[in-house]
């Protein structure tokens, strides 16, 4: 069992929403006059761009993908991409929401890159019961985070806060099959958002081959994959002062096929995210995230030899942290500048087919990002952000580390409509 990334959306999950977009864009032609009727028009955002990147690296490639990664292990733009790694690459997404009705309403969130392909963040139905209570069901969004993938001004061509920037994160970013209820409320100066979802990432053949971010074999098949999720938003009507905590709980298990191993696997994994967003001036504002993730995972087979892909105990923990600020200096120009720190730990216990026991030392990842960033909107939806990253990472086992360093310049050149 190694680390590795999981591909997000299968050939048929995507024909699947195509069909989705089709059949809501039919109904959002035939509810245009009920809409109009009731005063709410379609919202719909699109931008679309170029981003280039200049990378420079101490670690050209890495040593032993999966153990010794000194290269990918820098998170740089060309690491752990879904698709082949391109220093010049398209971007996009979309995102919209229509009425149905007074109460329900339908939207759409999807975005397309290199770092993660075509990703379907949001194909849901919304209804509200009450002012202070809702549903939501289709393709939901997790909402773990505040990556701003998709915000209209975001300044970032690539977010400091890693759960936002590598797949490392992809089973507790985006969204998933599933049915969340929610709540807002109001209280003295302070508005209370809550959220509650369980979700089916094997819906739809929405992710078929997610488990977490590690593989338990090559052929691995995904038996079941089920999560639940808590967030609270704490909102200041007065200023921009927000908190977020969000929790995501996960358990899968998968079965390794393969004559050599006939393994069976269970994972189970707990996230806590917590961030403040932080207003300073008028025009200067913070950011302060934390998560951490904790997995567990096992494999048991009858015929695995000792030290392969199965009869082992193993636990990664993740740990990340980020600090940034945001300057805007006029309506034309945004500035970013932030840090981050990231950690990885993996242990592990190998047992023989008798069940003797073997721990591994400790697997620890250690890596620090600088990042600066400046957006600039030319009018008529054109815009362009220059950004620079540092990287520095650290990993190993005992008293054998490797370490390496790495910096990305990159440009993107956008429009928005």
């Amino acid at each position: 069992m190694y680390i590795y990334i999981q591909p997000s959306l299968s050939v048929k999950t995507i024909t699947h929403v195509v069909l989705m977009g089709l059949m809501m864009g039919g109904i959002f032609i035939s509810t245009n006059t009920h809409a109009s009727e009731l005063g709410d028009e379609s919202k719909w955002s699109y931008q679309v761009g170029v981003d280039t990147w200049r990378l420079q690296s101490s670690a050209d490639k890495d040593t032993d993908p999966g153990y010794i990664s000194e290269s990918s292990n820098l998170l740089l733009p060309n690491a752990y991409t879904k698709w082949n790694y391109s220093d010049t690459f398209p971007y996009g997404w979309v995102m919209g929401q229509k009425p149905l009705t007074r109460d329900t309403s339908v939207s759409l969130r999807a975005r397309v890159d290199q770092t993660l392909g075509l990703r379907i963040d949001e194909a849901q139905v919304q209804t509200n019961f009450s002012p202070s209570l809702g549903a939501r069901y289709g393709i939901v969004d997790y909402k773990t985070s505040w990556c701003r993938t998709t915000e209209p001004d975001n300044g970032w061509m690539r977010e400091i806060e890693t759960i936002c920037s590598t797949t490392q994160f992809r089973d507790v970013t985006g969204g998933s099959p599933g049915a969340q209820l929610y709540t807002s409320t109001q209280w003295g100066r302070y508005l209370i958002q809550s959220q509650i979802g369980a979700y089916r990432p094997l819906l739809l053949d929405y992710a078929p081959k997610e488990y977490g971010n590690l593989i338990p074999s090559n052929d691995y098949r995904v038996l079941s994959n089920k999560k639940i999720g808590l967030n609270v938003n704490l909102i200041n009507l007065d200023t921009p002062l927000e908190m977020r905590i969000s929790y995501i709980k996960g358990h899968q298990t998968a079965y390794s096929p393969e004559p050599y191993l006939l393994g069976h696997n269970q994972q189970s994994s707990d996230m806590v995210y917590l961030g403040f967003n932080l207003p300073i001036t008028r025009r200067l504002s913070g950011r302060i995230t934390h998560l951490q993730q904790m997995q567990e995972a096992s494999c048991r087979s009858t015929v695995a030899k000792f030290a392969t892909a199965c009869n082992l105990n193993l636990t990664f923990d993740k740990y990340a942290s980020t600090l940034e600020f945001s300057y805007r200096l006029d309506s034309t120009n945004l500035f970013s500048v932030g840090i981050s720190k990231t950690v990885f730990e993996i242990n592990q216990d190998l047992f023989t087919q008798k069940y003797d026991l073997y721990s591994a030392d400790l697997t620890a990842l250690t890596i620090k990002q600088r990042a600066i960033a400046w957006r600039h909107d030319w009018g008529e939806g054109l815009f362009s952000v220059i950004q620079f990253i540092q990287s520095q990472q650290l990993n190993g086992q005992r008293d054998n580390y490797v370490g390496s360093t790495g910096s990305a310049l990159g440009a993107r050149l956008g429009y928005q409509f």
